[in-house]
């Protein structure tokens, strides 16, 4: 069994959902994974790109690196061991729709905030969901 927690570039300080996510991931004996969807940066690029203006090519990689450390120290913080991060530059829709086909989760929670985009978002995908606020 597979929890997932998904948070977004503009949720980083997400350790209500991290705590939930241990606890959950705890009492059903479940594999815990984090999905980082940097949508912000993902829009910078893509406006970057059709202003004829591209971001220097370490934007991206070094976004992701320093959201991956961020969300391992918090991690760390709650007295966890290890946890699989996967931190992904894209659309949250796409990206989520993407993972939970492709890795089949049997939870997922959300540390996002809650947003009409969100709630469309996790009415299209067919995985039990939890918003943590």
């Amino acid at each position: 069994m597979e929890i997932l927690l998904v948070v977004t570039d503009s949720s980083l300080d997400c350790g209500r959902a991290m705590e939930m996510l241990k606890e959950l991931g705890e009492k059903f004996s479940a594999k815990v994974k984090i999905l980082a969807v940097l949508e912000d940066i993902y829009r910078l690029e893509r406006t970057g790109v059709s202003l004829g203006l591209p971001i220097p090519k370490e934007t991206v990689p070094e976004a992701k690196r320093r959201v991956s450390e961020k969300i391992k120290t918090m991690w760390r913080q709650l007295g966890n061991g290890e946890v699989e991060i996967e931190t992904v530059a894209g659309d949250l829709r796409e990206e989520v729709v993407k993972y939970t086909s492709e890795k089949k989760p049997a939870m997922i929670l959300w540390g996002c905030k809650v947003t009409p985009h969100l709630c469309r978002v996790i009415d299209e995908v067919e995985v039990p969901s939890l918003i943590i606020k």
